[in-house]
């Protein structure tokens, strides 16, 4: 992981943890050598002064990762440094059309693009993104008393709620109105439960899964069983447990971060340190590895699509990349407009046609509907459902049933440290929302506005 600072509005790496080589060729490395080493470059041409150098490396990043919001607008920022005021207002317009926000007064080097009309555009579209859109209501509220809750699940034919928590390592359970949550499971009952990153029922089987690991923010942390994960099977009705699946280490870290559950009773899951996929087939006797490609970075949400016989891992990074379930050899890219950005999604569902992704690694926070072609392997349509809700703090996972999508509003991640202890005093409530994902309208850049910019844009040239 990297450190940062924040220098005249830029995030700059202080370290970062993945060298490359430095008798290599940049070509040469991995993608994720080749990541580090160009953010090393970019952080020392800042820390320099060498704007050229900056943006180029900054370039590369930008290859590397196109869905990172800080590196678009670090190229604004160099661009208008260097005076190629046209690459400045290509990526501000890049940015604009992908419905990010950003507050360029913030930034004074722009001040040489300002005396252009197309400025004053693009920065009143792009302040307007920022504002609340979309509706919202309360669905439940998980107190502060209730450290880091990260898993969430919704049993609808018993009306219950479920939650995981990292601090705790526990499963919580709401049962129908009540405001109330009581332990479904804990250490004292299941010995294999450390911290909940995931939740998924099998209601076919009355089966809760748990995706479960040791982390340093989990209470009872052992450095020693850092990287242990396990996939673990309870009753749905009494929380007993039935059986647990470790995910083999081979001398590597794990962490499942996502499971999905198929219909057959197949369970999916994401490792949050490595690039993999994993699993675990009825009356297997483990987890077996599906899928893992070096060309991703940071896997997150995960959708199974079983009409369409795909699987979508959302990647942090990268995107989404869609596997075929009858043929792990079979992996694409999402294709997907170029309108739309696929930056920090961490939650991700499937429903009919749709895809529905929760973004929150990007501004404004928000949720996505995306229509899937015939195919699967592509996007025609995209639909902002809600966006910057006065809410949101970090939205993250949640669970989607008919049209209606349930998720955490906000997390407790940026008021704890690294060992899970609150930094600023008690924790804060966290939020459960719903949302109907049936009728957002569908919102793409309009041709008539695009062309006005375009040629805006022109004659500033």
């Amino acid at each position: 992981m990297s450190e940062w600072k924040k220098v005249g509005g830029l995030l700059v790496a202080l370290c970062w943890s993945v060298s490359a080589p430095a008798q290599l060729m940049p070509e040469r490395l991995s993608p994720q050598e080749q990541y580090a080493y160009y953010f090393n470059q970019a952080a020392e041409a800042y820390d320099a002064g060498d704007d050229a150098d900056w943006v180029a490396a900054t370039e590369k990043l930008h290859a590397l990762r196109p869905f990172n919001q800080d590196f678009m607008t670090h190229l604004v920022q160099g661009y208008a440094r260097l005076g190629a005021k046209s690459q400045a207002f290509d990526m501000m317009l890049k940015m604009q059309q992908q419905g990010l926000a950003e507050d360029w007064s913030a930034f004074p080097e722009l001040a040489p693009l300002r005396e252009h009309s197309l400025y004053g555009h693009l920065a009143d579209l792009m302040a307007e993104a920022g504002e609340p859109f979309g509706e919202a209501e309360a669905f439940a509220v998980v107190p502060g008393s209730i450290p880091m809750p990260e898993a969430l699940a919704l049993d609808v034919e018993n009306n219950q709620l479920f939650i995981g928590t990292v601090r705790e390592g526990k499963v919580y359970v709401r049962s129908g109105e009540q405001e109330a949550w009581t332990v479904f499971a804990d250490r004292a009952r299941v010995p294999d439960l450390r911290a909940v990153f995931a939740l998924g029922i099998d209601q076919q089987r009355n089966v809760l899964w748990v995706a479960s690991g040791m982390t340093s923010q989990y209470q009872d942390f052992n450095r020693d069983e850092f990287g242990q994960a396990s996939l673990i099977k309870l009753d749905l009705r009494t929380g007993e447990h039935l059986s647990t699946y470790p995910v083999a280490s081979a001398d590597q870290e794990h962490l499942l971060g996502a499971l999905t559950v198929a219909s057959d009773g197949t369970v999916y899951a994401t490792d949050s340190l490595l690039p993999l996929v994993y699993r675990l087939r009825p009356g297997a006797e483990g987890v077996e590895l599906f899928f893992g490609s070096p060309m991703l970075s940071s896997l997150r949400g995960l959708a199974l699509h079983e009409d369409k016989q795909k699987l979508y891992v959302a990647d942090y990074e990268t995107g989404i990349i869609v596997l075929d379930t009858s043929d792990r050899d079979q992996a694409w890219s999402l294709a997907i407009p170029e309108t739309l950005n696929l930056g920090g999604v961490e939650g991700m569902y499937a429903s009919g046609p749709y895809l529905v992704v929760i973004q929150s690694g990007i501004s404004p926070s928000r949720v996505l509907r995306l229509e899937l072609g015939e195919d699967g392997l592509g996007v025609r349509a995209v639909a902002p459902v809600v966006a910057a809700l006065p809410e949101f703090e970090g939205p993250t996972y949640g669970t989607l049933h008919s049209d209606m999508l349930y998720f955490f509003a906000n997390n407790h991640w940026q008021y704890v440290d690294s060992g899970g202890e609150p930094t600023q005093g008690p924790l804060p409530d966290v939020h459960v929302l719903s949302t109907d994902i049936a009728d957002p309208e569908v919102q793409v850049v309009g041709e008539e506005i695009l062309r006005q910019l375009q040629q805006q844009q022109q004659q500033n040239n």
